[in-house]
């Protein structure tokens, strides 16, 4: 039986849920959601709300979409990196990493340092927990 795949998905797909996974760490979408992560909270520490809403939400939502569509997670796939992704970012990690951007931004609202400080914590225990308890 002849299987044809869409362009820019290998032949190998690997599961909608593991490219999502995945892609969380494709330079790309990193850079993105960094450089964005950052914008919001300038924005929210000058109060405007509207340009913070719009740099958490369209740039990375783009760099998912392009990423998702277009990138060969593959290779990812393969390291040590994704191992750890599939063994300790759980959904309860990713939550995690939302509320700690969350408190960030509570704290760039309120020019809080402290609880900018806080947040990135939090992030970073969402990221760092396979490798602090491991």
């Amino acid at each position: 039986m002849l299987t044809v795949t869409p362009v820019g998905v290998p032949s190998d797909a690997m599961r909608l849920k593991d490219r999502i996974l995945l892609h969380e760490v494709h330079p790309v979408k990193l850079v993105m959601d960094i450089g964005s992560g950052v914008l919001c909270l300038y924005f929210l520490w000058e109060h405007s709300l509207s340009l913070a809403i719009l740099f958490a939400a369209v740039p990375p939502l783009l760099a998912s979409g392009l990423v998702l569509r277009f990138a060969d997670l593959t290779a990812l796939e393969r390291t040590m990196l994704g191992n750890y992704l599939r063994r300790y970012m759980t959904p309860t990690m990713q939550a995690l990493r939302l509320c700690g951007f969350l408190a960030m931004a509570i704290g760039a609202w309120y020019h809080s340092p402290l609880m900018l400080v806080v947040g990135l914590g939090i992030v970073a225990f969402g990221w760092l927990k396979g490798i602090i308890f491991a």
